[in-house]
């Protein structure tokens, strides 16, 4: 067969979904040589290639570069499928080219529903795009990925998309994540970054959804009660509707020794920055699955998140779970974490434990059984 892949995800700098993109990428040609795949973007992609060039071809067409991505490849993806006359169209990103040909199977990866449920912390662009297009595209798939059974119950309630078209397939992390040296990693954080060696740590874009408010009341508590044994690090990129949560970090009178920004760390540092951390905090009001702390987990790290939405079936008691705005519970877990030497080796057992059970070839390995099993029943009817 000949399989298109939105590869849009796999431009420039990269967050969770474009990690997990890549390691998919990176292994459903080794599971499965005997078929072609074709890469779409607009601009040049990197990724860690695994399999010989002849299994997998870059198409990167700079026409309409001027378009952002979902809108290149709105107009531009249909003709380049033709072209290479795919039998499978893979949608990475929840959007499905304009007029691909009826006989494409078309599959797409619906990743969370926060443009439905919490429209409120997105872009106005991302909320067009969602509501547009990406709707659009779930209708007219063959086949819906899901990352969570949570979103899959989204979608099934809210867009009553029938459960025999969906397909659960949890994302994995990159084999990079792994425990390191505590003490060294943190070492090399502080050398590299300029911050303390002793640190706690949280990983997200610096938008209302990762909800970081509550992170910034959870410091007020340990600092009024002299438990603020070490700083927060956040690192990821700056979103949207920032100014109001520097400006709430202002007023509660934290300063830059007890809340730093450190802004996005290449992915090769990632590893260290989670194992050099006392504890990392999640507290984000909603995810499709959350891939921070499950990378946490993986480097040996304490987990504090929110309860919110996947979090339980994602971190399966592997972590402390709280209330997302309750910042009280967030500070007494911290506290917790920080004094109990055997409660912190046993969340770190548990959490590899738990971060392992997230396989790069087993989540590929179930892609491709999505792309073949479908695919040839309806190519050969």
């Amino acid at each position: 067969m000949k399989i298109g892949i939105d590869a849009l995800p796999l431009r420039g700098p990269r967050t969770g979904i474009g990690n997990y993109i890549e390691s998919l990428v990176q292994w459903i040609p080794e599971i499965a040589p005997q078929h072609e795949y074709f890469l779409y973007s607009n601009r040049e992609i990197k990724y860690a290639r695994l399999s010989p060039d002849k299994l997998v071809h870059e198409r990167i067409n700079r026409s309409l570069s001027f378009c952002p991505g979902a809108l290149w490849l709105l107009g531009r993806g249909a003709a380049l499928a033709r072209t290479d006359h795919v039998d499978v169209f893979w949608a990475s990103t929840s959007i499905l080219p304009i007029r691909l040909p009826a006989t494409v199977l078309k599959i797409i990866t619906v990743y969370d529903m926060v443009w439905l449920r919490y429209p409120e912390t997105t872009t106005g662009y991302n909320l067009f795009l969602q509501k547009t297009f990406a709707r659009k595209a779930i209708a007219e798939a063959d086949i819906v990925i899901v990352i969570s059974q949570s979103t899959q119950e989204e979608l099934i309630q809210t867009l009553g998309v029938p459960r025999e078209k969906t397909r659960l397939i949890y994302p994995s992390i990159a084999d990079r994540y792994k425990p390191e040296d505590p003490q060294e990693a943190a070492k090399y954080i502080s050398m590299k970054y300029g911050v303390p060696e002793r640190y706690m740590a949280t990983v997200g874009t610096v938008e209302p959804r990762k909800n970081l408010k509550v992170l910034i009341k959870t410091l007020r508590i340990l600092k009024d009660n002299s438990q603020l044994a070490c700083p927060l690090l956040v690192v990821g990129a700056k979103g949207w509707k920032n100014s109001h949560l520097f400006q709430e970090v202002k007023d509660s009178g934290l300063t830059n020794d007890e809340i730093r920004f450190v802004g996005y760390l290449p992915d090769e540092d990632m590893p260290f920055f989670y194992s050099g951390a006392q504890v990392f905090l999640f507290p984000s009001m909603y995810e499709g699955f959350g891939l921070p702390p499950v990378e946490a987990m993986a480097c040996g790290v304490p987990v504090i998140a929110s309860n919110a939405q996947c979090m339980p079936e994602v971190l399966g008691g592997a972590a402390i779970l709280e209330s997302l705005a309750n910042a009280d519970g967030f500070a007494a877990a911290i506290v917790r974490v920080q004094s109990d030497e055997a409660l912190r080796h046993s969340m770190r057992a548990r959490g590899i434990r738990r971060a392992q059970s997230f396989c790069s070839q087993d989540s590929a390995q179930r892609l491709v059984d999505v792309f073949e099993n479908r695919c040839c029943r309806e190519l050969h009817a």
